[in-house]
């Protein structure tokens, strides 16, 4: 790869996000971005970013974005402060990345579009597992006519997402799963099937737990007549991962007891005084945060051993001449000769495929695939599964755009 002349980038908000943005950029041999400053309210936050990267720090996000330091900011802070935070770093002048869900309204997400785009600057969606190889290969394989023109997609995931370490009103706000996980679910299909969702029908269901939504069903029909399903259960009764070999979203090694250990631990908090089980979760949630622990841990530092190609659940695309699903290290291929494994290399992932993603359309001029368009239009398919499961039809799809 030739040598990139490195971009500036700000983080706002050092939050668990954070933990795993810095995390990747500080194993990276060859990313082309530099630290250089963070926003965050919590004082230990911002000394522990100053401590470790010398970088300027400050506890108002629009005092980083008017920093003529910053190319970029990467916004990592709740769902529903990322219509300010984007606006004040477009007017800034400054490139963004957003943490999925863009926002928590469609109307802020248009918003955010026009923003950024009166601003001249990139606005890019934080959809991380679309840049997984086996998402991206298969889309390849799709759009290549090879093994015909795609049919049907099914994507399951089953997990304890509800059960992690995350306070009522987040998990409210985010209508559990749906608009925190879902985003990254039907980015993927989203991707492979084309882009053009025509309608989506679905339910939901609660959590016992929580007493908030704890996954839901949907069927997409996309305008070239794919089909999908998407299935998401976050109550910790079931892990998909058992089906494909303990692997977790990262390819690391799973505990085959963690869904249930953190169901156990929920149902012992929900035992307790509200406040002190708010008290007892924000302590949970600080563990992850970036500043809370520190740099090397255990938690955040170090590369994983063992680790394989990642998984967002099970996914299976059926072709006129072929079926195909994630194998633990690429994917395997069913076809009239049987079965075969197409092996990947480990490539960039995550959030540092994001930033690259970023840096290309910078330095080349062009949209971000990613872009808060695409964005706005797979948030637009979660919003039509929870009024689809509101009115119990169809809704169509207005914002969509394509994918090839």
């Amino acid at each position: 790869m030739p040598d990139r002349k490195p971009l500036r980038l700000g983080i706002i908000g050092l939050g668990q996000a954070a933990s795993h943005i810095i995390q990747e950029i500080r194993g990276a041999g060859d990313c082309p971005w530099i630290l250089v400053a963070a926003a965050d309210p919590r004082p230990h936050a911002r000394e522990a970013f100053k401590a470790e990267f010398g970088g300027e720090v400050f506890a108002d996000a629009a005092e980083l974005c008017r920093n003529a330091s910053v190319d970029a900011v990467y916004i990592a802070t709740p769902q529903w402060m990322h219509l300010a935070h984007t606006v004040a770093a477009a007017e800034s002048g400054r490139h963004i990345i957003c943490e999925k869900p863009l926002a928590l309204a469609l109307a802020d997400c248009d918003a955010m579009v026009a923003a950024a785009a009166r601003c001249g600057v990139k606005l890019m969606a934080g959809h991380t597992h679309s840049f997984d190889a086996p998402i991206r290969t298969i889309q390849k394989l799709v759009t290549s006519g090879q093994y015909g023109r795609l049919h049907a997609l099914n994507s399951w995931n089953f997990n304890e997402f509800n059960h992690r370490s995350r306070l009522p009103s987040e998990l409210a706000a985010t209508r559990g799963p749906l608009f925190n996980q879902g985003p990254h679910q039907i980015d993927i299909i989203r991707q492979i099937a084309g882009g053009m969702v025509r309608s989506v029908r679905a339910s939901t269901f609660i959590d016992g737990v929580t007493g908030i939504e704890g996954g839901y069903m949907a069927h997409l029909e996309f305008e070239n007549g794919v089909a999908a399903t998407a299935v998401y259960d976050g109550r910790a009764l079931f892990d998909t991962a058992e089906l494909f070999w303990w692997r977790g979203e990262g390819g690391q090694p799973r505990d085959p007891a963690l869904a249930a250990r953190r169901r156990r631990n929920f149902l012992a908090l929900a035992k307790l005084p509200p406040d002190e089980r708010e008290a007892r979760l924000a302590a949970e949630k600080e563990e992850g945060r970036y500043g809370a622990i520190g740099p090397g841990s255990p938690k955040y530092g170090g590369e994983v051993e063992d680790r394989k190609q990642p998984f967002f659940g099970l996914l299976v695309a059926s072709l006129e001449n072929a079926t195909i699903r994630q194998s633990p290290d690429g994917l395997y291929l069913y076809t009239e000769n049987g079965r075969e494994e197409i092996v990947l290399a480990q490539e960039q992932r995550g959030r540092l495929a994001e930033l690259n993603e970023l840096y290309d359309s910078i330095t080349q001029d062009r949209a971000p695939f990613h872009s808060g368009a695409w964005g706005t239009a797979t948030l637009e398919v979660c919003f039509g599964i929870l009024e689809s499961a509101k009115r119990h039809q169809d809704v169509p799809m207005q914002r969509q755009v394509p994918s090839y």
